[in-house]
């Protein structure tokens, strides 16, 4: 590999890390995957949902 080949290629890699390190660095830029690293918690939606439902069945049973 001569001379000027893997300047270039040791060139184009710190260019990839630079843009790497940009976009980690700025929310907007960066992967819908590196955002959903954590799990998201539906308790409180199934908490309300039940909640809601047990209230339903309770005015049916005072109805009766």
């Amino acid at each position: 590999m001569s001379r000027s080949r893997s300047f270039n290629r040791f060139h184009r890699y710190l260019a990839r890390q630079k843009r790497r390190d940009m976009r980690s660095a700025l929310p907007r830029f960066r992967d819908h995957d590196e955002m959903m690293v954590y799990p998201i918690d539906h308790t409180r939606q199934v908490l309300s949902r039940l909640w809601g439902k047990e209230m339903k069945l309770e005015l049916e049973e005072s109805e009766v």
